[in-house]
């Protein structure tokens, strides 16, 4: 992009800006009024969203109370650390202490540092500065995901997951559709794989089937094996969703053990590019529900 490019995009209103992403990235022309596709219904999400419960469960402190009452402590990840500030050395204490530890900030989506035992004194101090510099982002204006802008900015720290050496901590994204009152919801499954090499991310079923369509990455993987407990992180997911008409809610899977990792209401902030429009159109017709909560 020009700077004369850059300098007439800057000024334009937000919806503006909206419609030029998503044209460039999805390469259809968006209906944000009367969404179908499933990159529509989050951007009209975005716009006109209802429900309180999107900042508390967004936020990563404040979402593991509505987690532990809603289906047990057994799943919440222990907090180490919350607070305002945090310096190296206290940190440097916690990953001594628990055996490494996991540092990030509750108010945004990504940004997350992952010590090891050994960590070196240099990725301790650029992970507390670089969480530090998040806690002064407004993620609600920088996403366009207002319900961001009402989460208070804190540091966290939490207990590292128990994983052996050499061992993946596969991360279990379950997108959960709502299909009416006295309906089970659709729940659709995706797993990364290989994200610091050769980043792949594949689509299931509820059953474990594989779905033949890519969103950002390419498909690689048709086939998955069950986790163990698959049957109990269904339950999780869907008890967890109940509130909402659509909601992502990632859990991870350490030998059966499971974990609660986050749950996002704007998946790809509504940009993200399925093979053909005819599949953002497919996952579209399952959200059924009102997109507004």
């Amino acid at each position: 992009m020009t700077k004369l490019m850059r300098k007439f995009y800057d000024v334009l209103p937000a919806v503006a800006k909206d419609h030029i992403k998503f044209v460039s990235r999805l390469h259809y022309l968006p209906n944000f009024k009367q969404p179908r596709t499933y990159n529509e219904k989050v951007n009209f999400r975005k716009r006109h969203y209802t429900s309180e419960l999107f900042a508390l469960c967004a936020d990563k402190v404040r979402v593991k109370d509505y987690v532990r009452d809603a289906v047990g402590s057994e799943v919440v990840i222990d907090n180490l650390f919350v607070g305002d500030s945090l310096e190296p050395a206290h940190l440097q204490e916690l990953i001594t202490a628990n055996d490494g530890a996991v540092l990030k900030t509750n108010n945004n989506s990504g940004t997350v540092f992952i010590f090891d035992r050994d960590a070196g004194r240099e990725d301790i101090e650029h992970g507390c500065a670089a969480a530090r510099r998040e806690l002064g982002k407004d993620y609600g204006q920088i996403k366009r995901e207002p319900w961001y802008s009402d989460i208070t900015p804190k540091l966290l720290v939490e207990r590292k997951l128990p994983v052996k050496a050499g061992e993946a901590a596969l991360d279990y994204k379950f997108h959960v559709f709502k299909q009416g009152e006295g309906c089970d919801p659709v729940v659709i499954l995706h797993v990364d794989f290989d994200r610091f090499t050769n980043h792949s991310r594949s689509y299931f079923s509820e059953d474990l089937e594989w779905l033949p369509f890519a969103v950002k990455y390419p498909s690689i993987y048709h086939r998955i094996e069950r986790p163990e407990n698959y049957e109990r992180m269904l339950e999780i997911v869907k008890i967890l969703a109940e509130p909402f008409s659509y909601v992502r809610v990632d859990l991870y899977n350490i030998r059966g053990r499971i974990f609660f990792g986050e749950m996002t209401f704007a998946h790809a902030a509504g940009f993200g590019a399925f093979t053909s429009k005819s599949y953002d159109l497919w996952m579209g017709n399952l959200w059924k529900c009102d997109p507004r909560y």
